[in-house]
């Protein structure tokens, strides 16, 4: 699953969104949880709310999803 697809889901037990780290406390704990239960995904600079991506542009998400779909392929 690609980012794209991932900023479309709500977040539940296994997805989370951070705006930021300013606040340790709420990434932390949340990754405490991930590694206590089946794991996660938490993606940090994505806003709960609006999903926007903050500083992060379209190309390098583009870019990174070419790099991604590469290293995939390796292994098959």
């Amino acid at each position: 699953m690609d980012l794209h697809d991932q900023l479309k889901r709500p977040e539940c037990k296994t997805l989370a969104f951070k705006r930021d780290l300013s606040s340790r406390d709420g990434p932390l704990k949340k990754i405490v949880t991930f590694a206590n239960t089946a794991g996660g995904t938490l993606l940090i600079r994505a806003e709960d709310r609006s999903r926007n991506l903050r500083g992060v542009t379209d190309g390098w998400i583009l870019q990174n999803r070419e790099a991604s779909n590469l290293a995939a392929g390796c292994g098959s």
